[in-house]
């Protein structure tokens, strides 16, 4: 006989075995279970809060007084926060905590050359101690399990940063870059995959926590707008400190939305179907709000993956789909051009609408911003080519693209010294993929398409027939939006978009092997 819905299960009804583990009627998901260790307790939660708002006072004000003293002092309290954590089990508090003050994380100057986005990444260096200390406490014999080799499709792409080290022209900022784009994965893949395993409901919670987080900032923005009387023109700068400018917003705002709306099925309550239907129009709004073209037109893209999702295409069936595509695209290829050509719409008019503004993404004859990216593009392959195997070194792109440039190309946002960036003229190379291909050559390319490859794999071929199918395509189509986004620019070295990005992979691959750690939480 069913029992009552467990607390923390929070729209599904569920039923419990008889060895305490609580299954989703309808999913078969592990929604709770003990971790070891000591329990959660006022004296555990209150000794962590005290320690992070020590860490952070320190390291704010110790950058502008001392700041290598500061970095020797935060680094022993981070370990001692770290050590809390573990004793008190409070990984969830953390990634709770974590999710929360992400969207409010602004950059601070640490050492000369050297900065740091305060809270977020003080948490993420608390995070990855905690997850060392889980493996070196005895935690080497299930790192054989299958979630734990899951994580080995990730390695290809990870290693390309560590092994293109040594090739860049400038080591330091590969050495930087490198170093929190690795622990971005260790933290926000590995350690909420791990955390995931013990309790479904917890992906749920953070996204909420982060969404509200985001609500804050959007509030704060708002305000912003209003004081420059509704200007658009102000529309990319009105986010900050929290946010560099509307298309990292809008990119946020757009995998929130995916979430919230491809997950609605899972609710058997009424009213928190509402509530989840409600949050994802609602950032659906805002998408539009920021003005952001990239976010704006992944989502339907998002609607036409959940689609062929649903209808059960394999990964066969898209790469059919695919090549046809990409066969349009060159047996037309000079009518396109031409009808590119063609399109006068701006994406900087301040008079244009909605729909002005997304068309204004094909303009490649007078809009700027576009001509810059294709500027962008242009040096990131021209650098690819020129060292092909190892790129110019993770992080190097800014520093090294600018004799790489086309003449032809060259406008008012193009940069000529790395130091001296025109206003409006930010970023890399606009583009997640070629960034990869520029910096760590064919090797880091590859290894981001294999990544996408595995988790493309699961959702379109191993999903259907799955208990968590729902689930697993939902992450998938949530992902697609960064997958479509990512061409046009690059955030993954952002502690607040990596979050919603790496996060959202861990849920996909923890539900899918729902069934395996079903069996090894059994045993143990």
């Amino acid at each position: 006989m069913a029992s009552p819905a467990a607390p923390g299960c929070c729209c599904c009804n569920c039923i419990c075995d008889h060895n305490g583990l609580c299954q989703d009627s309808q999913n078969g998901l592990i929604n709770r279970v003990q971790m070891p260790g000591n329990a959660i307790n006022r004296y555990g939660i209150l000794s962590v809060t005290s320690i992070v708002a020590l860490v952070i006072a320190i390291i704010i004000a110790g950058s502008l007084l001392y700041p290598v003293l500061a970095i020797m002092t935060g680094a022993i309290l981070i370990f001692v926060l770290a050590h809390l954590v573990v004793r008190f089990n409070l990984q969830a508090v953390l990634l709770k905590l974590m999710a929360f003050v992400l969207p409010f994380s602004v950059t601070v100057p640490l050492t000369e050359g050297s900065m740091i986005r305060v809270p977020g990444e003080p948490l993420v260096l608390v995070a990855a101690a905690v997850l060392f200390m889980e493996i070196a406490g005895g935690s080497f014999k299930r790192m054989n399990d299958v979630l734990h080799r899951e994580f080995l499709w990730l390695l290809p792409f990870a290693a390309a940063f560590l092994v293109t080290i040594p090739f860049s022209q400038i080591l330091v900022v590969s050495v930087k870059f490198s170093f929190i784009n690795l622990l971005y994965m260790l933290v926000f893949y590995i350690f909420v995959a791990r955390q995931l395993r013990y309790d479904s409901n917890l992906f749920f919670q953070m996204i909420l926590l982060y969404s509200m987080g985001m609500l804050v900032v959007l509030l704060w923005s708002l305000f912003r707008f209003w004081q420059w009387e509704w200007n658009p023109v102000v529309m990319r700068g009105i986010f900050l400190p929290f946010y560099n400018d509307h298309t990292i917003f809008g990119a946020s705002a757009a995998i929130l939305a995916a979430l919230w709306l491809s997950t609605v099925t899972l609710c058997r309550n009424n009213k928190t179907r509402i509530f989840w239907l409600v949050t994802g129009l609602f950032f659906i709004m805002t998408v539009i709000f920021t003005t952001s073209r990239a976010a704006l037109l992944s989502l339907p893209l998002f609607l036409l993956v959940l689609t062929l999702l649903y209808l059960k295409l394999k990964v066969r069936h898209l790469l059919i789909i695919g090549g046809v595509f990409l066969l349009g695209v060159v047996v037309f290829r000079q009518p396109l051009v031409n009808r590119m050509q063609q399109v006068e719409a701006l994406s900087y008019d301040v008079n244009a609408g909605i729909g002005e503004r997304t068309v204004s993404s094909a303009n490649i004859s007078t809009d700027v911003s576009n001509i810059e990216r294709l500027n962008r593009w242009v040096s990131a392959w021209r650098m690819f080519k020129e060292r092909p195997l190892t790129g110019f070194g993770p992080g190097t792109y800014q520093f090294t693209y600018i004799p790489y440039q086309e003449p032809s190309l060259m406008n008012r946002l193009t940069v000529t010294d790395p130091w001296n960036v025109p206003e409006g003229s930010g970023g890399t190379a606009h583009s997640e993929y070629l960034l990869a291909l520029s910096e760590m050559g064919i090797m880091g390319l590859a290894g981001w398409l294999l990544f996408i490859g595995r988790l493309m794999f699961l959702a379109f071929d191993r999903s259907t027939g799955h208990r968590s199918r729902v689930i697993i395509i939902a992450a998938f189509a949530a992902l697609a939006t960064w997958f479509f986004h990512a061409f046009f620019n690059n955030f993954l070295n952002t502690d607040k978009f990596a979050f919603l990005f790496w996060g959202t992979a861990a849920w996909l691959v923890t539900n899918y092997h729902t069934k395996d750690e079903e069996h090894l939480l059994r045993q143990n």
